[in-house]
This record gives structure tokens, C-alpha cells and sequence, in this order.
């Protein structure tokens, strides 16, 4: 039990421990393939340099530079995009953009053809065409076709991979949902089949005993027993309907409240603790609720709140009132217990997990359950603090 508590208590940790590997072999895969593109980047830049060179050469050869030749037979053959300027940086020619207007350019193919130069530049220093100290042209060059499929390809498999995992993890909970339903379902049914058996019996005996014995003792001793047997019997009630079809009757819920705070103010002498109950019930505010399995419920959290308050002395309070809007009715249990951890309130809705040496850690589970699947509510940790306390807060439509 205590392993199975380590876990829950550390699996968020354990989720962050994957996501950072994950992150790190995604970081790796870009580090590779932007590697890879600076490569292809320098290649690219290489030849063409190469090629201006040549020109350069041809062009120093010549008193009148004709750079005809070099445009038809060089540029003209790149394969990547091209913008070509004249010394006073207008555009005089592009290659590979798609551009159909030709010089002389309209207005609007200028605005467009500077946009993408300015793009060009950021990613790749303009290589100038250079005769003895003069500038004669400047080619302005982007990336070919294959360094910006390479530039999209981290994207692509980040987003591949992550719907992937994303559609990995909707199926698995959906089908680890479907499992737990399943099994807390059978459980519960067998709970209550295994139960009822002895309860009856033990019925009979009880009635066996005070016709055998008709004492006043007897009968104030069987009267406490006949108590605990219908508590018995109620708790068996209640996981018979675990996985029922939804049995919603209108109730008066401070009604609900009260007779269930009596009932623990009644036991707790019993505990052997000091412990004040404070009720603060609105009146007349009905909800369809299965009286049942919603006592269940708050039974459950006000039990928790007497668990966490470890000294011997302390305070639980219930409110019952409506949200200021009226659409929900909220239901708060606040203890001034040992509250808890950041880590363990992220826990604390998962199947075996508990913050008691002894606890199975299914209450809170139940208590979910049945407030948010059986009632269509919600149940929230409010807050907690440690050693402060503790709110859980129920909301009702």
C-alpha cells in the first residue's frame, strides 16, 4: 500500500521527468536539422560567391564590364530564389519567385519583391558583384527548396507526434476510465450482495433475543443495535446504487445536512476528540438529489475533516447557500486540520491514493463520483494549507 501511495503522490513528477526527455530528444532532433540547413546554407553561399568571383574576374579583364553573358549562363541556372539590385539598390531582376511582371516592374511587383528581399536578408547576407573598387550589382538570395522543407520538418514531426500522443492519451484514459467505472461498479454491487445476507440475519436474530428476553435492558440495548443495523443497512443501500441509473428525488438539502451533522455530533465522544461541529444551513433550498448516495458523500468529507484534525481539538464547519447568481448551490465542509502539501492535493481524486497510515484512498474517489458523474455537480478543494485546514466545496445546479 505504501508503494502504491509513493506512486500517486509522485507521479506528476514522474510526468515532468518524460516531458523534459521529451523535450530534450525534440531539442536534439531541431539542433540536427538546423545543423544540417547551415550546412546547405554555406554550400549555397560557396558557389554562389564562386560564381561572383568568376564574373568579378571577367569583369576586370574588360575596360566596359558586360555581365550579359554571366546573367544568361549563371544566374539564370540557380536554383534557389534570386533578387537582383543595381548600385543604387533598385530592383533590376529576380529568378525563382513566381514573379510573371518583368522589368520594368509595377509599382505594386516593387512593394512585393522588397518585402521578400528584406525576408532574403535576414536569413542571408546579400553577396555584392564587385569591378576593381566599384559596386556594380547585388544579389540578394533566399533559401532553395530543400533547406525550407528541411526548416519546416521539426514543425511537422512536433506536430505529428504530438497528435499522435495526444490522441494516445484521450484513448488510453477513456479506456482507463471505462475500467475503473467497471470495477468500482462490481465492487460496490458485491459489497452489497455480501452484506445483505448477515444483515438480514443478524434482524432476526435481534428479534430472537428480545422475545427470549423482554427485559428493559434488553430492549434498551437492542434499540442501540437496531440502530446500527439499519446504518448497516443503509451503507449496503448505497453500493447497490453504485452504477445505477440515475434515481433523482427533489430534497430539502438542510434537512439532509442537519439530521447528518446530529449524527456525528452524536459519536463524537466516541472519537475521543474535542471537537465542535458548526452548521450554517440556509433554509428551504431544494435539489433532486438520491438522499443515499449524496449523504454518502458529505459523510465522506466530514469524515476526512475529522481524520486531518490530529491534535484532539478543533473545528469543522458546514454551510449550505446558494451562489450569488443562483444557479448553483454550494455546500462547503472546512476543518482546521493538518491540511495539505501542494503535491498531495493534486493526488488527491486518484484511486489509492491517502494522506492516512491506513486509509485505501477511495472516499474522495467515491465522493467525486458520485457528486460529479451521478449528480452532474462539481466537487473542488477550495483550498488547503498545511497545518491551517482544509475546504471542500460541493456545487449543486
Amino acid at each position: 500500500m505504501g508503494k502504491v501511495r509513493w506512486f500517486y503522490t509522485y507521479k506528476s513528477s514522474f510526468k515532468g521527468v518524460l516531458f523534459v526527455v521529451a523535450m530534450s530528444i525534440v531539442l536534439a532532433q531541431i539542433w540536427y536539422t538546423q545543423t544540417i540547413v547551415k550546412k546547405l546554407r554555406d554550400d549555397q553561399r560557396n558557389i554562389l560567391e564562386l560564381n561572383v568571383k568568376q564574373i568579378s574576374g571577367i569583369a576586370a579583364d574588360n575596360e566596359i564590364p558586360d555581365l550579359t553573358f554571366f546573367f544568361e549562363t549563371v544566374i539564370k541556372n540557380i536554383k534557389f530564389p534570386v533578387i537582383l539590385t543595381d548600385p543604387e539598390g533598385t530592383i533590376t531582376d529576380d529568378l525563382n519567385l513566381g514573379i510573371k511582371d518583368k522589368t520594368p516592374y509595377e509599382p505594386e511587383t516593387l512593394v512585393r519583391l522588397r518585402s521578400i528581399m528584406e525576408a532574403m536578408d535576414l536569413e542571408n547576407d546579400p553577396i555584392p558583384i564587385m569591378y576593381n573598387d566599384m559596386l556594380l550589382n547585388t544579389i540578394h538570395y533566399g533559401d532553395s527548396e530543400l533547406i525550407s522543407m528541411l526548416n519546416w520538418l521539426p514543425a511537422i514531426e512536433i506536430f505529428t507526434v504530438g497528435l499522435f500522443l495526444l490522441l494516445a492519451f484521450i484513448g488510453l484514459r477513456n479506456i482507463q476510465r471505462s475500467e475503473q467505472r467497471f470495477i468500482w461498479v462490481g465492487m460496490a454491487k458485491e459489497t452489497a450482495h455480501q452484506l445483505g445476507t448477515p444483515i438480514s440475519s443478524l434482524f432476526g436474530w435481534v428479534e430472537l433475543v428480545m422475545v427470549s428476553d423482554p427485559s428493559e435492558k434488553t430492549k434498551e440495548i437492542i434499540g442501540e443495535m437496531k440502530k446500527d443495523m439499519n446504518r448497516l443497512n443503509k451503507v449496503a443501500q448505497r453500493f447497490s446504487q453504485i452504477g445505477s441509473e440515475r434515481d433523482l428525488t427533489p430534497f430539502n438539502l438542510s434537512v439532509i445536512l442537519n439530521d447528518l451533522v446530529e449524527y456525528f455530533r452524536r459519536r463524537l465522544p466516541q472519537t475521543g476528540k474535542t471537537v465542535v461541529i458548526i452548521d450554517e444551513l440556509d433554509k428551504n433550498i431544494e435539489c433532486n438529489v438520491n438522499r443515499d448516495l449524496f449523504e454518502w458523500a458529505v459523510e465522506n468529507l466530514v469524515k476526512n475533516s475529522l481524520d486531518a484534525i490530529e491534535n484532539g481539538e478543533g473545528k469543522i464547519n458546514v454551510t449550505l447557500r446558494r451562489s450569488e447568481n443562483g444557479d448553483w448551490i454550494i455546500i462547503d465542509i472546512t476543518d482546521n486540520g493538518k491540511g495539505m502539501t501542494k503535491q498531495q492535493q493534486k493526488s488527491i481524486y486518484k484511486p489509492g491514493f491517502s494522506t492516512k497510515k491506513r486509509g485505501w484512498g477511495l472516499g474522495l474517489n467515491f465522493t467525486q463520483r458520485i457528486i460529479e458523474d451521478y449528480h452532474n455537480g462539481k466537487l473542488i478543494l477550495r483550498s488547503s494549507r498545511l497545518n491551517e485546514g482544509t475546504t471542500m466545496r460541493i456545487l449543486l445546479k
